[in-house]
């Protein structure tokens, strides 16, 4: 009776076990899976924006050149200092009075302790130092270039993000039309295949079909290859793991769709909004600092302090601490450079010359960033006529095919002429997705070359 009883006990918490050990692994091998995403090109800036490590790289030089601000503040801040001392003397030192000062003859004396002991702090407050004070705005001028340094990185993040981002949707866009070429050539081949069966039709018509049924399929293998390397650069540019499943759930037309461009409003360039432009602003201004720095270094400099300590003095060790003499003292130090063998005077040069090669620099990138400015118009103009043309041709040529294929199921045409009118009708599509792509390709690089990159991405639906 008690091993019946037994049994069923052990057999309820072996099943019971089973259970949780099966819940466990269902568990482990839900996280284990890399999430999936389905995103728009907004949620893949986001995305980026988010997890891209470079971007922390720069967040992390912009807090260091924060840190940097306090460090130069802090010459400016007291200082307090502490120091404490014992000393054993060996051998006392050994004077000499000369002959004829207290005796005829020249008298050795030993003076001190064999033991002497002290202690004291200080506090040091600088009230001038030029060099310092124009170290602080230097520092600030290095802060804000960390901070333009992020931005542009940000900028660069967003623009690979998106360029890779409408690559993705070429070759989307590709599979979808070579889909539809496939089933279309299925459907020829039948017609094809009965027609030939029914003697009414050459075999190399339906050879025609059959070959042509076989390049679709060859180029959708490779479409599909080379739409996964897009993907994963897409990955890459975004920061997010090889292993993760990323659906682009959007197309070019649609993406087409949210641009609204308006040709005649790129009449006027200006550079001042350039992330670059205005990097080479603020090292101009620290270049012109530096200088200030140099000529700085001829002035003086002045300083407090205040100083509190005691000494003490014994035969032995034991006896060191038993008296002990305090002092304090308040001191004015000026140091002033009077000559350091032409050095500091070579430093004002080198820094002056440098300077001027930064306005040379920045005079020089100032041409260079409306040079980029104006071929990126020129670039956009061209790019959105060619794909008005395209689209205008692609209509045209869907007409033709249209007819074709009707004619050639109705058997008042051949396989060969509709085969030709398909051939027309492929590269009216590759040219019209090819001018498309770039469209979008020269509209991102125009806003990043003015400099609105990030805001006109942002407002993209």
């Amino acid at each position: 009776m008690f091993k019946k009883k037994f049994d069923k006990i052990f057999l309820f918490l072996i099943y019971w076990l089973l259970i949780l050990f099966d819940l466990l692994i269902t568990c482990f091998a839900s996280n284990a899976q890399e999430r999936s995403y389905s995103f728009s090109l907004k949620d893949c800036i986001n995305y980026t924006i988010a997890n891209n490590i470079n971007k922390e790289i720069y967040q992390n030089d912009s807090r260091a050149a924060e840190e940097k601000i306090k460090q130069s503040k802090a010459a400016f801040l007291p200082t307090v200092s502490a120091s404490a001392n014992v000393d054993y003397n060996i051998k006392l030192q050994t004077s000499i009075i000369p002959a004829g000062t207290f005796s005829a003859t020249e008298t050795k004396l030993q003076m001190g302790n064999k033991v002497n002991s002290g202690a004291y702090i200080q506090a040091d407050q600088t009230i001038f130092d030029q060099s310092s004070f124009l170290s602080i705005i230097s520092s600030k001028l290095n802060k804000d270039i960390s901070d333009l340094n992020l931005k542009q990185e940000v900028e660069a993040l967003m623009y690979n993000t998106a360029t890779s981002y409408c690559n993705v949707l070429t070759y989307k866009e590709k599979n979808k039309l070579l889909q539809i070429r496939k089933e279309q050539y299925q459907q020829l081949l039948s017609i094809a295949e009965l027609r030939y069966e029914q003697c009414v039709q050459k075999k190399s018509e339906f050879d025609k079909a059959s070959v042509s049924l076989n390049n679709a399929i060859a180029e959708i293998e490779l479409n599909e290859q080379n739409y996964q390397l897009s993907i994963n650069k897409l990955k890459y540019a975004m920061g997010m793991s090889w292993q993760s499943v990323l659906v682009i759930n959007d197309s070019l037309e649609n993406l087409r769709n949210t641009i609204n461009i308006d040709l005649s409003s790129i009449t006027e360039i200006d550079t001042t909004n350039y992330t670059a432009y205005l990097i080479d602003k603020k090292n101009t201004e620290i270049k012109q600092l530096e200088i200030e720095k140099k000529r700085s270094a001829f002035l003086p400099t002045v300083s407090v302090y205040g100083k509190y300590g005691g000494n003490s003095y014994g035969s032995q060790f034991t006896n060191t601490f038993n008296s002990i003499y305090d002092y304090s003292s308040l001191g004015l130090k000026i140091n002033v450079p009077i000559y350091s063998g032409l050095k500091k005077s070579s430093e004002l040069k080198q820094s002056k010359i440098e300077a001027k090669n930064q306005a040379l620099t920045q005079k020089l990138n100032i041409t260079t960033y409306n040079l980029n400015v104006k071929n990126e118009q020129v670039k956009l103009y061209s790019s959105y006529t060619s794909v008005i043309k395209n689209k205008q041709n692609l209509d045209l040529a869907k007409e033709v095919i249209k007819a074709s294929l009707l004619d050639y199921q109705t058997g008042n045409g051949n396989l060969s002429n509709f085969l030709n009118d398909d051939y027309a009708y492929k590269e009216a599509q590759n040219n019209y997705i090819t001018s498309l792509i770039d469209f979008l390709n020269s509209q991102l690089s125009y806003e990043k070359a003015k400099g609105t990159l990030i805001s006109y991405l942002n407002n993209i639906k």
